[in-house]
């Protein structure tokens, strides 16, 4: 699940690994949209909730949201600035979801190689996450197929959310490097709403195709679509219970 640290919906970090022990989700997903200020999203010490997470069993993960200013090697400075953290919350899968002016595009692969020898220096499994219809870095099909190929040790994490239908089975071609798979509910062909789950019509079923890679429920996004800041207990354990049903 998305873990609830946002500055409209926070949760105390061990309220919010005990909900997800106590309700059979496997991971929680920590968002850091500042290089470096993970602690500050977290309001606590990483040390202390990484103990927290080694007790529960519940694995955290970590998604920087990068915004691409075009200069080289971006991407690796967002991540060294947070090595610190992961290590002290035991983190072990790590992804990118750049964002940023579509001149940066012509970088992603150099600074996405950079830093994925930062990761696999200090035993990190990292990935990139694409976007939806609309935005400037990673949205079309044949970018994130291209980033892929340039950079052969990176990971990918599928958002079944920014999808589009008829772009399904290209992206199911790629579940050997799936890293995470995001599932969150869309009215499709519209993009990006992340609905609890049974508020749009995307086919959940299509996670039978793609073996033990974990899935994390990230409802999110803007307030209509109960989003942080919006998210309740209620509609997480709803669309839990959707998800283990597809």
């Amino acid at each position: 699940m998305l873990g609830r640290f946002f500055p409209l919906n926070w949760r105390p970090p061990e309220q919010e690994i005990r909900f997800a022990a106590e309700h059979g989700f496997a991971a929680v997903q920590i968002r850091s949209d500042s290089a470096g200020a993970i602690a500050d999203t977290l309001r606590a010490d990483p040390r202390e909730v990484g103990a927290a997470f080694a007790a529960s069993g519940v694995e955290p993960v970590l998604e920087m949201l990068v915004v691409h200013d075009a200069r080289p090697r971006t991407i690796e400075r967002a991540l060294r600035a947070n090595l610190g953290a992961i290590a002290q919350l035991g983190i072990q899968r790590v992804h990118v979801h750049p964002v940023g002016p579509a001149d940066a595009g012509r970088l992603l692969a150099d600074d996405f190689a950079a830093a994925l020898e930062v990761a696999l220096a200090t035993g990190i499994t990292f990935g990139a996450e694409h976007n939806a219809a609309g935005h400037r870095l990673l949205a079309e099909l044949d970018e994130v197929h291209e980033l892929l190929d340039s950079v052969p040790g990176l990971r990918f994490v599928w958002d079944l959310n920014h999808t589009a239908a008829e772009d399904v089975g290209s992206f199911l071609a790629l579940r050997d490097r799936l890293s995470l798979v995001h599932a969150s509910d869309t009215p499709l062909p519209a993009t990006n709403h992340h609905l609890p789950l049974g508020r749009g019509n995307v086919d959940f079923s299509i996670l039978h195709d793609l073996g033990d890679v974990p899935v994390i429920l990230e409802i999110g996004g803007l307030p209509i679509s109960g989003g942080p800041g919006f998210d309740t207990d209620d509609a997480l354990l709803d669309s839990l219970g959707q998800l283990r049903a597809a």
